[in-house]
């Protein structure tokens, strides 16, 4: 009977025991598993490199917009504060035109007033100076960019050269182009609907009435078109430097009783004559020729 009984349950342990034995994976379901999970990593890695570079690219083109517009604001507040100091060749705006697209390196160079540009710690921010900006190439420590070229246009010695004796400033390296166009003068004789843009200036001793700027930053990525920013910018003296005429009707109306004389841009006398603290005229603003040794435009 117990042998019978031991006969009868032996074959059912021997299955339990078989069973035990092939619960465990298969070297297939290993390889499967480690595929999926490779699989899932890749795809992990993937989605956390395309957020974190978009997050880059994002921050690249806020920096570049938050350069180009400084770069503008104070390109209009130096343009809209352009004079010419009487009469004189090379004293109204000097251009080089260099190119028109985004690896244009055009030179623009005008008198002014103000810490535009120079800042306010300059010491001849608040009386008449010439400044040229352009775009040069990096050079050893010099990182290149935007670049700016600002000396006192008065009191200057005989062998006062700008490229040698004033210090080149880098305000944004992030700038690869730099782009200038000027309003047609006959543009506001004619009065044509659509502007005339011209990219050549002759007229040394004159200021354009409006000036197009287009400035070009570095892209985010190497194989990426550059940003670009434009900006139309008036400059006041303009007109009056084209046609002195009406700064002359302007001082005879003053002289009838207007009890404000026409200024150049909010700091000079009429017909671009710039006034000293007690109103005497200053040097720069009398039409006396230009010092020995005036700049022309040269890029670096």
């Amino acid at each position: 009977m117990s042998a019978t009984i031991f006969r009868s349950i032996s074959p059912f342990s021997r299955l339990r025991a078989g069973a035990f034995c092939r619960s465990g994976f298969t070297l297939v379901e290993i390889l499967i598993a480690l595929s999926l999970l490779g699989l899932l990593t890749v795809m992990l890695f993937t989605s956390f490199h395309s957020v974190t570079r978009a997050w880059e690219t994002g921050r690249s083109v806020i920096d570049a917009s938050g350069h180009s517009d400084y770069l503008m604001e104070q390109l209009s507040a130096a343009l809209r504060s352009a004079y010419t100091p009487g009469t004189g060749e090379k004293y109204g705006l000097i251009f080089l035109d260099d190119g028109d697209d985004e690896r244009a390196r055009d030179v623009i160079e005008w008198s002014k007033v103000g810490p535009a540009l120079v800042g306010e710690d300059a010491e001849f921010a608040e009386v008449p100076h010439r400044i040229r900006v352009s775009i040069t190439e990096p050079e050893g420590d010099f990182p290149g960019g935007f670049t700016v070229r600002a000396w006192r246009q008065d009191l200057q010695l005989d062998a006062f050269d700008p490229e040698e004796d004033t210090t080149e400033l880098c305000l944004s390296p992030k700038v690869i182009g730099f782009n200038c166009r000027m309003l047609d003068p006959e543009q506001s004789r004619t009065a044509d609907d659509e502007i005339n843009w011209i990219d050549e200036w002759t007229k040394t001793n004159m200021l354009p009435t409006a000036l197009e700027l287009t400035l070009w930053m570095e892209p985010p990525e190497a194989d990426e078109a550059p940003i670009e920013s434009r900006r139309i910018i008036e400059i006041p003296m303009g007109a009056l430097s084209q046609n002195p005429s009406l700064g002359a009707s302007s001082n005879e109306t003053s002289k009838r009783g207007t009890s404000t004389p026409v200024s150049g841009g909010g700091t000079g006398g009429g017909g671009g004559r710039l006034l000293g603290g007690r109103g005497e005229p200053m040097r720069g603003g009398q039409g006396m020729p230009p010092p020995a040794g005036a700049p022309a435009p040269m890029p670096r």
